[in-house]
């Protein structure tokens, strides 16, 4: 049975989650003009040039024949072929090496807007490999009580600690053992995308289930739900399908893709004409309603009031 979110009349709150996912496009979006030090913003698209990797997946194709369409296909390809395990190697050494070099821009970006804009019932998860969302949050999470930040696909600035299954910043020592933390995984064959397999990755993608669970507003930005993702996908729909009050909860997706291609990607995602498509995050509910998107939803919503 569908069930109202937890809406305070007397208070005008709602302590369901407003839940954000993160993709490529919404590092691109905070850094038009490249990183700080001008350095260009990936996507996966061109990748392979980008980090100069190029020449190298070349190489193999010309030994081995077409690898597949797309870095992430090429990848998966090549982690299946053990006589390559050097250049596997030294292409996740070349993607994070480039990725570390990433710094966010001085002027305020919309990480630290989504920082800033949600509260701390809220929860922002990223596919991005790019430190943006943990600098933001460094920079920005004294200011007031911060949502929570998770990495999907790992983070070249978070490291775990696997006796003490904490996830805390790269290059420091575990904050409860001492002792050293690894890396978070980033790469993972296409066709066998086992998030279950790294202990930190599985921990984050169980945070992602019970938020959508519990979500009442989902804000998509810049994350297209590519089909070669299909555990993604496949746990993103079966978690928010799941949620009580998803008949009165509202997703937006910020994408400056056509509309109708973005709806046919999110079209299982979406109930019923719940949802808005806008091409820049100045238009999201973050952004027109500071830390009370939840609220001002309702308010909309629940109390015939206008957004």
């Amino acid at each position: 049975m569908p069930a109202l979110p937890r809406y305070s009349v007397k208070t005008n709150r709602v302590e369901n989650p407003h839940v954000v996912l993160l993709g490529a496009g919404a590092s691109i979006a905070a850094c038009p003009r490249g990183d700080r030090n001008g350095l260009t913003l990936p996507s996966l698209q061109n990748l392979e040039d980008v980090t100069g990797l190029g020449p190298l997946l070349a190489r193999i194709e010309k030994e081995e024949g077409h690898l597949g369409d797309g870095f992430e296909a090429k990848y998966s390809k090549l982690a299946a072929l053990p006589k390559y395990d050097d250049e596997r190697c030294q292409i996740e050494a070349a993607i994070h090496d480039y990725f570390a070099r990433l710094r966010l821009p001085t002027e305020v970006t919309p990480y630290d807007l989504l920082i800033l804009g949600l509260r701390d019932k809220d929860s922002i998860f990223t596919f991005n490999w790019d430190p943006f969302l943990l600098q933001a949050y460094k920079r920005c999470g004294g200011i007031a009580k911060s949502p929570s930040i998770h990495f999907l696909h790992g983070c070249v600035d978070v490291a775990f600690c696997a006796k003490c299954k904490v996830k805390s910043n790269a290059g420091i020592p575990c904050p409860r053992c001492a002792g050293p933390m690894e890396p978070s995984q980033l790469l993972f064959p296409v066709t066998e995308k086992n998030y279950q397999s790294d202990p930190v990755i599985a921990d984050e993608w169980a945070a992602l289930r019970l938020a959508l669970d519990d979500a009442y507003f989902v804000t998509i930005f810049g994350y297209s739900a590519p089909v070669t993702d299909v555990a993604a996908r496949e746990i993103m729909v079966k978690a928010f399908s799941a949620s009580s009050a998803r008949e009165f909860s509202e997703v937006e997706i910020i994408d400056i893709r056509p509309r109708e291609t973005i709806e046919e990607s999110w079209k299982d995602f979406f109930f019923s004409h719940h949802y808005a498509i806008f091409d820049s995050f100045q238009h999201s509910q973050i952004v027109r309603h500071y830390r009370r998107s939840c609220d001002a939803f309702a308010m909309a919503s629940l109390q015939a009031d206008r957004l």
